[in-house]
């Protein structure tokens, strides 16, 4: 009797493990449809990137745009498998400049094109040349439109003197230290510049937008006089060069395990 009790009891209380095992499962397994439910209904109307109708399209790319800006992290993911297994030629040519968005990490943007200001332009070392020249500030040649440069109110013929704390002064390769600056910042940081506009310096305050792509980048940067690109241009064309290569390694693999499911 005593036996058959404690069979009884053992039985009972492996049971018990065994359905709230089932139970942890059931609510794991709800917890994930949950997530992924919520995921699906998040991600933005892919389908009309292919529309016939170009208000929809163009609709349809600012939308995932904006998603992809602020889901960074997960939208590449999203849009490789996309890209991958799409046959429609159209969808892809859609597809790529939001991959080339979600490749980089986003890093704070003005909306201007600046050059170096000498602070006097007569000034030269003894013995070296004009690469050790002495620079303070930089000059903006041009502001553009519907940009936080635009839209705080900064001008052609300004001179950016400090960022925040930070102050401008260097040697040629000023412009360059001022982006990566600026650059380092998350895009919707609140940032001072100090400007000097005629006789007056002035505090101008804005938020950083959201640097364009490489892609972009390019077809907004300045041409010689001889119609060559500036040479900051290179390190964008070498960023271009970047994606491209990941995105063809990408694709590569994908014919691979397409030859391997084949072959099984």
């Amino acid at each position: 009797m005593e036996a058959r009790f404690f069979v009884s009891v053992r039985l009972i209380r492996s049971l018990r493990g065994v359905v709230f095992k089932e139970m942890k499962l059931g609510v794991t397994f709800f917890i994930v449809i949950l997530c992924s439910a919520l995921g699906a209904e998040e991600l933005p109307d892919f389908a009309s990137l292919s529309s016939r109708d170009f208000e929809k399209r163009q609709a349809s790319q600012k939308a995932v745009n904006d998603w992809v800006i602020a889901n960074h992290e997960a939208a590449r993911e999203v849009l490789l498998k996309k890209y991958l297994k799409t046959d429609n030629p159209e969808f892809r040519v859609r597809l790529i400049p939001l991959l080339e968005r979600s490749y980089f990490k986003p890093k704070g943007y003005v909306g201007i094109i600046m050059s170096p200001k000498l602070e006097n332009p007569n000034a030269r070392p003894p013995g070296q040349g004009l690469q050790a020249r002495e620079y303070r500030g930089v000059l903006i040649t041009k502001v553009f439109p519907e940009t936080p440069a635009e839209i705080s109110g900064l001008q052609n013929g300004d001179i950016i003197l400090k960022i925040d704390d930070w102050e401008v002064r260097g040697e040629s390769d000023l412009t360059s230290k001022v982006a990566l600056q600026i650059q380092k910042n998350s895009p919707q940081t609140p940032i001072t510049l100090q400007v000097k506009r005629g006789n007056e310096t002035i505090p101008i305050e804005l938020k950083l937008g959201i640097l364009p792509t490489p892609s972009e980048r390019v077809r907004d940067m300045p041409r010689t006089s001889f119609g060559v690109r500036s040479s900051s241009t290179f390190e964008v064309f070498e960023q271009m060069k970047e994606f491209k290569n990941w995105l063809d390694r990408e694709i590569d693999k994908e014919r691979k395990n397409l030859i391997a499911d084949r072959r099984l």
